[in-house]
């Protein structure tokens, strides 16, 4: 047995060891992915970004197309304008190319343009900047062109360079309300999705000027994104200009050392429905900035803790593992152990079993062939008769009644029982067996004990056995003692039963009161007994919601003490 159950143990040491590398692996291979989890996520943010960056500039650009196209044409030919982007709140015309005060107009109620004062917010010199940012509004230029080359079947026009615009423009100022109420929010949704809305805070701040924040609240950035260009190229065919029906228009615009070229069909071909070129959208980066960070702590410490939660619950579920190999090993073991007690339970009890069976058979077989005569003599017989029945239907009984315990189907009865009047039952029955043993036996039972509730039979058997082990393993020390007293503060009777034998070693006391078990001291002096004595006592003290105690050391005796709640 203990050859196999070493071979046993080295599977849970081989898994064990096993266990504690997939941790090692784990470890690492959560560092490298939570890495790149990090890498992938700022990507993730950054691409948004760009994706709201370009709605706003896209809309800023249809903005300044609107202006430099519809409003335009509004002003020269003075209809009515409709349609006005929801990005406009407020928009005026500068004519500042001749000399003198320069001229305003301002879009009225009802769509025309009509003559206003220049608003202080609006810088000098005026139609120079593409942009405002106190208050923000974007700039629409008005530029002169002129044709450089022209035939019966095409034209080409050349728009001049920004240093040579026409002193003319429409600066429109940006509904703010309108961005913090309905835009970002939209925008924000669209490019960053519901799962980023919900892990990550935004914000929108000016880049120049500090200040509160234009949307959202103050946070610490994880990633940045500015957008709000300061220099849009942004081109329109203007509305003098006229064209042969197969005619192209090349717009030029030299921008930081770049040219620019755009070109398309002329109305009325096949490939256009408009005399509009759509609008060439570059921005540098712009005055305004989107902030995001993620709530509740920094993106980097928030990736972190998700790897250490995984990485603890990875570890949690690896020592469950562990615990539930040692668990099944040990209780592997366990039943070994139970089996080699059962083992032994069957040699002794065969052993005892063939004590009592033996001297009836051979008591009886005596008086059968008439080997006893005389009244003495058959009176003799009778009594030793008597004692190994009595001694094997014990024997019965004890088995039958642990039995019916661990069963599952006995029900324990709730009768009144007065302790006082079973310990002295008890005792009465054993008392002359001890008499004749050469024990003194003392009483000390305290008067008005409270009544417990339980089965009466169980528990005397409970009492006599432990009188039955201190009979036994008293040695030469023949003096029992069986006390009872009720403890007030624990609310529990103490039925005691003390000797003086050679006591228990502190090692073999917690093993005594398992089934099957014997102390190596009882073995060695062949001491009779089944190893169901003290386990039994267990089991009833236990069937009434009570416990067995013990107290004792080498060769000072022992306590055992069963504990009743009243």
């Amino acid at each position: 047995m203990r050859r196999s159950f070493s071979n046993l143990l080295a599977i849970p040491c081989v898994l064990l060891v096993l266990l504690i590398a997939l941790g090692v692996v784990q470890y690492r291979w959560s560092t490298r992915v939570a890495v790149a989890d990090i890498q992938r996520e700022k990507e993730h943010l950054d691409a948004s970004g760009l994706l709201f960056a370009n709605d706003f500039n896209t809309a800023a650009a249809a903005a300044v197309d609107f202006m430099q196209g519809d409003a335009f044409n509004s002003l020269q030919s003075g209809a009515p304008l409709t349609n006005v982007p929801k990005l406009i709140s407020e928009l005026y015309f500068v004519d500042a190319s001749a000399p003198g005060k320069p001229q305003g107009h301002r879009l009225a109620a009802d769509g025309r343009f009509v003559a206003a004062d220049i608003p202080g917010w609006m810088p000098a010199p005026y139609c120079t900047a593409f942009a405002n940012e106190t208050p923000p509004a974007i700039v629409a230029p008005i530029f002169r062109t002129q044709t450089v080359e022209t035939s019966p079947s095409t034209s080409v026009h050349v728009l001049q360079t920004i240093n040579a615009k026409s002193g003319k423009c429409f600066v429109a100022r940006i509904d703010q309300q309108y961005l913090a109420s309905m835009f970002f929010p939209d925008a924000i949704r669209r490019a960053f999705g519901d799962t980023l809305v919900r892990d990550y805070d935004f914000a929108v701040v000016s880049r120049r000027t500090p200040g509160p924040p234009i949307y959202g609240r103050a946070i610490t950035a994880d990633a940045i994104v500015p957008f709000f260009a300061a220099a849009p190229l942004m081109m329109r065919r203007p509305a003098s200009t006229s064209t042969s029906p197969n005619s192209t228009m090349i717009f030029v615009q030299r921008m930081d050392s770049t040219i620019v070229t755009r070109s398309t069909q002329a109305p009325g071909s096949a490939a256009s429905a408009s005399s509009r070129i759509p609008p060439i959208t570059a921005f540098r980066p712009g005055m305004w900035e989107l902030r995001i960070a993620h709530k509740g702590r920094p993106f980097a410490a928030a990736f972190e803790w998700t790897r250490r939660r995984d990485l603890a619950l990875g570890i949690a579920v690896e020592v469950l593992l562990a615990a539930a190999i040692f668990f099944i090993v040990a209780n592997v073991r366990r039943m070994a152990q139970l089996a080699e007690q059962k083992m032994q339970f069957v040699a002794a009890v065969s052993h005892e079993l063939r004590t009592p069976v033996s001297a009836i058979s051979m008591l009886s077989r005596n008086q059968a062939d008439g080997l006893v005569a005389g009244p003495n003599k058959v009176r003799q017989y009778g009594e030793l008769i008597h004692q190994q029945s009595t001694r094997l239907n014990d024997m019965v009984e004890q088995m039958l009644q642990y039995a019916g315990i661990h069963s599952g189907l006995w029900r324990p009865t709730k009768d009144q029982i007065d302790l006082r009047v079973l310990i002295e039952e008890a005792v009465a029955i054993r008392r002359h067996d001890l008499a004749r043993a050469g024990f003194e036996i003392e009483l000390a039972l305290r008067p008005g004990l409270p009544p417990v509730y339980g089965d009466a039979k169980l528990l005397r058997t409970a009492i006599d056995n432990l009188i039955s082990n201190a009979q036994k393993h008293a040695g030469s020390g023949r003096w029992i003692r069986v006390s009872s007293l009720y403890s007030e503060a624990d609310k529990e009777i103490q039925v005691s039963v003390e000797d003086r034998g050679p006591g228990i070693d502190r090692a073999a006391q917690t093993e005594i009161f398992e089934p099957f078990s014997r102390g190596e001291a009882a073995t060695e002096a062949q001491i009779p007994g089944s190893g169901l004595g003290l386990a039994l006592v267990r089991s009833a003290t236990e069937a009434h919601s009570g416990r067995v105690t013990l107290k004792s050391e080498p060769g000072r005796g022992s306590l055992f003490t069963i504990h009743l709640p009243v």
